[in-house]
C-alpha cells in the first residue's frame, strides 16, 4: 500500500519544518495557561538529581527477570529532557538550558540506549546481560531516545551550541551510531520480514527514526533510503491488521499503535511535500484511527483484552490531528473531549518529546468549542472476533478470537460488561512487566489465564495458548432491536469431550442477557470476574455499579483477589472478586441496573 507512492517522491526530500525556540510568535502565541504549564513542568528539573544508571540496574533483568529497577531510572531521564526543552522553548531566557545540557550529556554517556529486557539481535531470543558499545541494538526506546535528541537540537540547536560548543555535534554523532546507521546497515526484526506478524514496535520504532533523519540534516542518500524502507516496514505492520483496522493488542496499546502509524505517515507526507496524502483516505487506515472510538465505553474506561488496563490513557493531539487527517468527527470529538477533562492545563508527563509538541502546539485548536460527543456504535471486527454491542445502560463486549494474537491471553469467548458506564464484569488485565511475561512461561501467569477471565474451566482444563485454540461456530446478527453472538467455547480447549455454548443478546432499552449452555460429564465452573464485592441474595449476585440474576445455579462462592501490583492499581482498587458458578445444563445470566 504505501510502497506504491515511493515511485512519486520528489527528487529532493525535505526536512520536517518545526518551530524553533527563537519563532517567538509561536511560542509566545500558546494559549497563556499552557506556556506556564511547560514552564512549570521545567521548575519541576531545575537542579533535578539525574538518575545514575549502574552496570548492576542493567543486569538486574538477566538475573532475576525485574524489568523495573532500570527503567525507574532510565525513563524518568526522558521525562526530564522533554520537560526542560519545553520549557526553554516557552520561556527562551536560558534558565533551563544548563540542567538540560546535563541531562543531553548524561543520555549521550549511557552503554546502551535499549532497555535490558530489549538487549537481544534476533527476536524471541535470550537477551544479552550487558549493551554492547560497538553493536547497538534499536529498539523501542533506543529509538526514542534518538528522536527525542535529535528533536531537542532541532527546536534549541542555536542555544546549544552557545551555551555547550559541540555538544549538537556530539547529539548527530550519538543518534547516528546508535540508531540510524543499523537501520541502514542492519535487519531487525521490527522491520519487517515477508509474511512475519509485526506488532507496535514496527509502526513505533519507524516513526522515531524518521523523526530523527529528518531533523538532523541527513543527505538525499540516507533520506531516500530510510523512507524506502519505512515504507516497507510499514507495509508490513499494515499486513497485520484486517481491513476493519482492528487493533489485535488492545486499547492500550492504540497509542502506540495506531497513532504511530499517523505519526510516520505524516513525516513520510511533510517531508515528500505531500506525496502520501491520500493514504489518510485509505479504508483500511481510517478504520485504524476509529478503532479507539470504538472501544471507548465512558470517561477514562475502554474494553481492554490483551496486555491492556481499562483505563488506558487519556486521549490527546495525535488523535485529533489523526481525525483530522481521515475525517473523524468521532475520533476529533473524543480527542478534545479528554482534552477538555483534564483536571488542570498541564500537559502529559509523557517521555515522548513529540507527543509533548503536538499536545502543546495543538492546545488553541483542542480548546475550542466542543465537537458533539461521538455516537456509541454496534461494532463487530472480523479480524480479531471482537464483538460490542451497547445501549443507553449497557456496553457488552465478547472476544471470539483465537488465542494466539500479539500481547493476548487465554481468553476467546471472555465478556467485559459495563452498566451505565461502570465495570461490571471486567478483564483484569496485565500486572508489570517482567522476564517473564514474555516468557513460555507467560500462560501460567494469572492474569492471563481464562480461569481468571469470565469464562469456564471444564474438570480443571483452562484454555489453551495459540491460533489453534479459538471459539467455533461464531454467528453474529441482528433480530429487530437485539444484537446477538452465539460462539461455542470448546475448541478453545484442549482434549474436547465437552460441548460449551454460549448466547450474549443485548435488547435496547430492555436488556442483557447471557446463556451459557455445557454437555459433558465432568465438572464445569463459570468465573466471573469483578471490580466491586458481589453478594449472592436471592438467586442473584448485587454489586452496587449492577446486579445478575442467576438461573440455572444455587448459587455462587466469591473469592477475594488482593491486587498489589502496582501497574494494576493504576486502574482497580487493592481489591478484586471473582465468583465460581458450577454449570449444569443451562446457566441463564440477567444483567439488572
Amino acid at each position: 500500500m504505501i510502497q506504491e507512492y515511493l515511485r512519486r517522491l520528489p527528487q529532493s526530500l525535505g526536512d520536517l519544518d518545526l518551530p524553533k525556540a527563537n519563532d517567538r510568535a509561536v511560542w509566545d502565541g500558546l494559549p497563556e495557561g499552557v506556556r506556564a504549564a511547560l514552564i512549570h513542568r521545567g521548575e519541576d528539573y531545575l537542579g533535578w538529581r539525574w538518575p545514575v544508571l549502574t552496570c548492576g540496574d542493567y543486569l538486574t533483568f538477566s538475573r532475576t527477570g525485574d524489568r523495573s529497577r532500570y527503567e525507574q531510572k532510565c525513563h524518568p531521564r526522558q521525562q526530564a529532557l522533554c520537560a526542560l526543552a519545553l520549557a526553554e522553548c516557552a520561556e527562551h531566557r536560558g534558565r533551563f538550558l544548563d540542567d538540560l545540557i546535563d541531562g543531553i550529556w548524561f543520555v549521550c554517556e549511557e552503554s546502551g540506549w535499549q532497555l535490558p529486557a530489549h538487549n537481544t539481535y534476533i527476536r524471541d531470543t535470550p537477551t544479552l546481560p550487558l549493551p554492547d558499545t560497538e553493536r547497538p541494538v534499536p529498539d523501542l526506546f533506543a529509538c526514542e531516545s534518538a528522536a527525542n535528541l535529535s528533536l531537542i537540537r532541532a527546536l534549541l540547536g542555536e542555544e546549544l551550541e552557545a551555551a555547550a560548543p559541540g555538544l549538537c555535534q556530539r547529539i548527530r554523532r550519538e543518534v547516528d551510531a546508535r540508531v540510524v546507521a543499523p537501520y541502514l546497515r542492519e535487519h531487525f526484526w521490527w522491520m519487517g520480514n515477508g509474511d512475519e506478524p509485526m506488532n507496535n514496535w514496527t509502526s513505533w520504532c519507524t516513526q522515531n527514526v524518521l523523526l530523527t533523519v529528518f531533523t538532523s540534516g541527513y543527505d538525499q542518500d540516507v533520506k531516500r533510503r530510510v523512507v524506502e524502507q519505512a515504507a516497507y516496514s510499514l507495509d508490513c505492520f499494515l499486513n497485520g491488521y484486517g481491513p476493519d483496522g482492528c487493533c489485535e493488542e488492545g486499547a492500550e496499546y492504540y497509542h502506540h499503535a495506531g497513532i504511530t502509524l499517523w505519526g510516520a505517515l505524516e513525516v513520510l507526507d511533510r517531508v515528500s511535500g505531500g506525496v502520501f496524502a491520500p493514504l489518510f483516505r485509505e479504508e483500511k487506515i481510517r478504520n485504524i484511527a476509529d478503532y479507539i472510538v470504538n472501544v471507548h465505553v465512558d470517561g477514562d474506561y475502554y474494553l481492554n483484552y490483551a496486555d491492556c488496563l481499562p483505563k488506558a490513557g487519556l486521549r490527546g493531539a495525535g488523535e485529533y490531528l489523526f481525525g483530522r487527517r481521515t475525517q473523524s468527527p468521532r475520533l476529533c470529538a473524543l480527542a478534545a473531549a479528554d482534552v477538555s477533562r483534564r483536571e488542570s492545563r498541564d500537559l502529559p508527563d509523557s517521555k515522548s518529546l513529540f507527543e509533548r509538541l503536538l499536545d502543546a502546539l495543538c492546545a488553541r485548536a483542542l480548546a475550542e468549542p466542543a465537537l458533539p460527543a461521538p455516537q456509541a456504535q454496534d461494532v463487530f471486527y472480523p479480524s480479531t472476533g471482537l464483538w460490542i454491542a451497547r445501549d443507553d445502560t449497557w456496553c457488552v463486549s465478547l472476544r471470539a478470537g483465537h488465542n494466539g494474537v500479539s500481547h493476548g491471553h487465554c481468553d476467546a469467548g471472555s465478556l467485559i460488561v459495563y452498566c451505565k458506564g461502570q465495570p461490571l464484569l471486567i478483564d483484569v488485565g496485565v500486572e508489570t512487566y517482567t522476564a517473564k511475561t514474555f516468557s513460555p512461561e507467560r500462560f501460567s501467569i494469572w492474569t492471563m489465564r481464562s480461569d481468571w477471565h469470565n469464562l469456564p474451566t471444564v474438570d480443571g482444563r483452562v484454555q489453551g495458548d495459540g491460533k489453534g485454540y479459538a471459539p467455533a461456530g461464531v454467528r453474529q446478527y441482528r433480530e429487530g432491536d437485539t444484537s446477538v453472538i452465539e460462539l461455542e467455547l470448546a475448541p478453545a480447549y484442549p482434549g474436547g469431550g465437552f460441548s460449551y455454548t454460549r448466547r450474549v443478546a443485548l435488547a435496547r432499552g430492555k436488556g442483557l442477557t447471557v446463556t451459557d449452555r455445557y454437555q459433558g460429564d465432568e465438572e464445569a465452573v463459570l468465573s466471573l470476574m469483578f471490580a466491586q464485592r458481589p453478594v449472592w441474595r436471592e438467586g442473584a449476585l448485587e454489586t452496587p455499579a449492577g446486579s445478575i440474576r442467576v438461573a440455572g445455579a444455587a448459587g455462587a462462592a466469591v473469592e477475594a483477589v488482593p491486587i498489589q501490583d502496582p501497574h494494576l492499581r493504576r486502574s482497580w482498587p487493592d481489591t478484586l472478586y471473582r465468583a465460581l458458578i458450577p454449570v449444569r445444563g443451562e446457566l441463564q445470566l440477567d444483567f439488572l441496573p
